[in-house]
């Protein structure tokens, strides 16, 4: 067979550069978005291949309207944004207000339906590009668009005070109610986590985390009889209070770091107790703030009440984060000795007190993560491309060493040597459409990267040998802490809210942490960007946030801190002092009895015996089960014992596998079985790593041997592969849950925040509550539309069809029904009873289908059947199909209805968004 020509990496670029060029004069109206839609209007499912927008890629940011004028913005750098052009509504003049250096786009025409602009550099710089203009409203007299729940001037009026004729203000209040979103997100998980530490069963019975505020001071949590608090209250606390001790009697803190003083003093071990009591709290209190409108409450301001309540809560913040800044700061020079010689000997045009600033600043700030591009990719491209003896075995016992070091050279280059290289790279980046793209800009750059850099690179890797190492380790370093002084960080640097949002990252891992980081420091740098052109003498609006929403004033600052805070946090290692309780999960999990003792956990593990070569069984658990990430994600949001019994459904199971890549499976099936056919099908090989997850058994492990050699160490591998794999498959099931759950969460948030903002509006609502029925803001803004067409809510007054199914639907619930969903949604109900319905579905081909049929067990299931005679509607079809009803869905998620976009994606299984689903990768 002929071999095919390959077309090389800087061929195919070019090719798809001309294919661009050709298409580039055919590209019209790709809408910016410069007005938002309500976050609460979820997008259906993206396409496979990321693509972006050509008028993205082409530099403009957004079109901003104000009255009667147009502002329209290119990207500026990093997220920065540059006002280009303002804009007459009424006659289309346009004036420049960027300098011709600081412009990137080039306004050609503005017509009253399209704007066409090019990009003055990058992407098919000069070609002509169309897009719509925001202000063309067929038939509406204001040039500003209203949104389609009719909250704008609602949202205005509580962010600003007073209604605004413009779409400013609501695109800088949406990335704040994004920010409220993500909270009520991680913190419902956290409180589950937290409950479900306890181990007791039903969450929703009590919730004794649900009962934690910052209101009490600890003497009054420890003692309430000895407040002035209603005999109510004091019972609650009590109740609290007897769970917080079971809580910490169960050592599962020690999952998030957390570990009592080993000492005699019970000074300190109050202090501890008296810390994890505040840090509780704030979760509580913060839960309180995202999960119930209370707005107007200023002990229920989310973005204030932390400087509201007692000190000794500050107190408590303070010393976390301090504690985590002494961790790194002290002996810094010392502790990097290595490095730091090293890179003193290389860098010959730096000072050396200027190589450890630049050091500090690599390591503990992280700067490099700021230059809008990947120091990492970079390197991997060099590496891969032209650096093949870098790769080589010798170097696996210091490849982390070295690669930091090369890391540390490319991140100077850029930030000091370089700057304009790296901002000609983000712009480069910026105005790529594919993935593609991006790495094939990244190749070119590694390629002149590489010209200037293989003399040290090879300098750095004819270092990484042991006996060099080991003497610049024993050699003094005559430099002085004090040269760090001005770099160096203290909890005094960061604002509360700052250092709130580190505390939350004690109960998170570290995908988490990334994940809720990096949406946080996005929004705040939007919001920051949004107020500096609100107050640029070109726009010159009004800007003055009301009391609860002032610390957006400080959002450049918050962006910073929550920069540092990303690099500070991380997911903390299991307790020492917690290792029994790990222990007696880890074997649980494998498949032990779970009514296992302490005497015979450490008899199995040898945990008392000392000696060389008899804890190989005890590291085995401890580095393969015990310290996986995913390990403790399990025990966070499940139950060992129940995740062993849901491991037992191969039909789950299976599932589970279909979803991890076949790649992944191949290497899975070679690694995990004895004696593999590798010409067998993927089905099969699937189907037998299901069967070996299925009958996985503690008895596989007891006799593998840490210290193994020959065929004893092919053993030993290969109960590692399985165990990885029964982890990774039981964590993708349990993930994907609370994801699919995490969509609801952000529902019920939306509702509870609209019912407020509606109630402003809508006479009917005024002496309605929420919590009576669910249902009762979609009823009202249906009725309106039917009696009076007068509901502020344009989803359901201008689609009469989708209004009369959303009735339909209303009416096929019942107040108890939604409350009890609501309540399963708050309090994860899904994945608690995972174990006791998933084994009853005929069907499991999607992570909707195994939610929605668990939750509808769950909302069926009979209390006490003495006081429920009467079915709840769809119960028969439940128990007769063994699969999710689609009517009860629907019914259930009625009260999201007056949002028919939110109503449709959250009912609908081919509208749910399948990509957020996880895979093995």
């Amino acid at each position: 067979m002929a071999k095919k020509n390959k077309m090389k990496p800087r061929e195919r670029r070019e090719a798809q550069k001309k294919a661009r060029q050709l298409k580039a004069a055919e590209i019209n109206n790709n809408a910016v978005p410069a007005i938002a839609a309500m976050p609460a209007a979820e997008a259906a499912a993206p396409a496979a291949e990321k693509k972006k927008s050509s008028v993205k890629a082409a530099g403009m940011k957004s079109i901003l309207v104000s009255e009667n004028k147009m502002y329209i913005t290119s990207f500026g750098k990093g997220n920065s944004a540059v006002l280009e052009y303002e804009v007459d509504n009424n006659d289309y003049n346009k004036t420049q207000l960027s300098s011709k250096d600081n412009s990137n786009i080039e306004l050609c025409d503005v017509g009253k339906v399209n704007i066409t602009f090019s990009s003055r550099r990058g992407f098919e710089s000069g070609v002509e590009i169309n897009t719509s203009n925001p202000t063309h409203r067929s038939g509406e007299s204001s040039s500003v668009r209203g949104d389609m729940l009719g909250l704008k001037s609602e949202l205005e009026k509580r962010f600003f005070g007073k209604t605004f004729d413009d779409n400013i203000h609501i695109q800088l209040i949406y990335n704040i109610l994004d920010i409220e979103k993500i909270l009520a997100v991680y913190v419902t998980n956290i409180v589950y986590a937290l409950n479900n530490m306890l181990g007791e069963g039903d969450e929703s019975n009590y919730d004794f985390m649900g009962y934690l505020s910052t209101f009490n001071t600890y003497k009054v949590f420890t003692n309430p009889n000895g407040s002035t608090l209603s005999d109510d209250k004091k019972e609650n606390i009590r109740k609290s209070l007897s769970k917080f001790n079971a809580l910490l009697k169960t050592k599962r803190l020690g999952y998030f770091g957390l570990e009592e003083p080993k000492t005699k003093d019970t000074r300190a071990s109050e202090a501890y107790k008296k810390r994890v009591y505040h840090m509780l709290a704030i979760v509580g209190q913060i839960r309180q703030c995202v999960f119930h409108d209370k707005s107007g409450a200023k002990r229920f301001d989310l973005y204030s009440f932390i400087n509201n309540i007692d000190p000794e809560y500050r107190e408590t913040l303070d010393y976390l984060v301090d504690e985590r800044f002494d961790s790194i700061n002290k002996g810094f020079i010392q502790g990097n000795k290595v490095n730091i010689s090293l890179l003193i000997d290389m860098m010959k045009g730096y000072e050396a007190d200027d190589i450890i600033r630049l050091y500090y600043d690599f390591i503990v700030l992280k700067s490099q993560k700021n230059l809008g591009f990947s120091i990492k990719k970079l390197r991997e491209k060099m590496l891969d491309e032209y650096g093949f003896r870098f790769k080589d075995k010798q170097y696996d016992s210091v490849r982390s060493k070295m690669y930091k070091l090369m890391d540390f050279l490319l991140f100077c280059n850029y930030y000091r040597n370089d700057v304009v290289a790296g901002e000609a790279l983000v712009r480069k980046l910026r105005f790529s459409m594919t993935d593609d793209e991006k790495e094939g800009i990244y190749a070119d750059e590694a390629e002149k990267l590489w010209g200037k850099f293989r003399n040290d690179f090879e300098n750095i890797a004819d270092h990484m040998n042991g006996d060099v190492i080991k003497e610049l380790g024993k050699a003094d370093m005559d430099f002085d802490e004090k040269i760090l002084d001005s770099e160096k960080k203290n909890a005094s640097d960061l604002l509360y809210f700052s250092k709130m949002i580190y505390m939350l990252t004690y109960f998170l891992d570290g995908k988490e942490i990334n994940d809720l980081l990096t949406t946080l420091i996005s929004k705040f740098d939007n919001i920051k960007e949004f107020l500096k052109i609100m107050k640029s003498s070109a726009v010159d609006v009004e800007c003055e946030l009301t009391a609860g929403y002032k610390l957006f004033n400080d959002s450049q600052r918050i962006t910073n801190e929550l920069f540092i805070v990303k690099n500070i946090a991380s997911m903390r290692k299991p307790a020492a002092s917690a290792k029994l309780t790990m222990f007696r999960d880890a074997l649980t999990i494998l498949g032990i009895d779970d009514k296992i003792t302490d005497d015979r956990i450490s008899e199995i593990l040898k945990l008392k015996e000392k000696g060389k070569g008899i804890h190989g069984l005890r590291n085995f658990i401890t580095n393969n089960v015990i310290e996986s990430s995913r390990f403790v994600y399990l025990i966070k949001y499940a139950n060992a014992q129940k995740i062993r019994e849901v491991a037992e459904n191969e039909k789950v199971v299976m599932f589970v596998l279909g979803g991890i890549p076949d790649t992944q499976i191949e290497r899975y099936y070679k690694s995990c079985v004895e004696f593999p056919d590798m010409n067998s099908s993927l089905e099969a090989k699937r189907s037998e790593l299901a069967r070996m997850i299925k009958n996985i058994s503690f008895d596989d492990f007891k006799n593998v041997k840490q210290q193994a050699k020959g065929r004893e160490n092919v053993a030993k591998e290969r109960a590692k592969a399985v165990i990885g794999l029964y982890l990774t498959v039981m964590y993708l099931l349990v993930k994907n849950l609370v994801n699919v759950n995490a969509r609801y969460v952000i529902a019920i948030h939306c509702l509870e925040r609209d019912f407020g903002l509606y109630k402003e509006i809508i006479p009917e609502l005024a002496s309605k509550n929420l919590k009576n029925d669910y249902r009762i803001l979609s009823q009202t803004l249906c009725e309106l539309c039917d009696d009076r067409d007068e509901s502020p809510n344009l989803f359901l007054k201008k689609n009469k069809r989708l209004r009369k199914c959303v009735e339909v639907d209303i009416n096929n619930a019942d107040s108890s029904m939604t409350r009890k969903y609501r309540n399963c949604i708050a309090h994860l109900t899904v994945v608690r009873e995972l174990k006791k319905y998933i084994g009853d579905i005929r069907t499991v081909d999607s992570y909707f289908s195994i939610y929605h049929y668990v939750m509808q067990r769950c909302i069926t299931k009979r209390e006490d059947d003495t006081k429920q005679e009467e079915k709840i509607k769809y119960e028969d079809d439940l128990l007769k199909n063994h699969g999710y009803t689609k009517d009860f869905v629907k019914a259930l998620n009625s009260p999201f209805g007056y949002n028919i976009p939110r109503f449709k994606n959250l009912s609908i299984e081919q509208l749910f968004d399948r990509n957020e689903y996880l895979t093995e990768k």
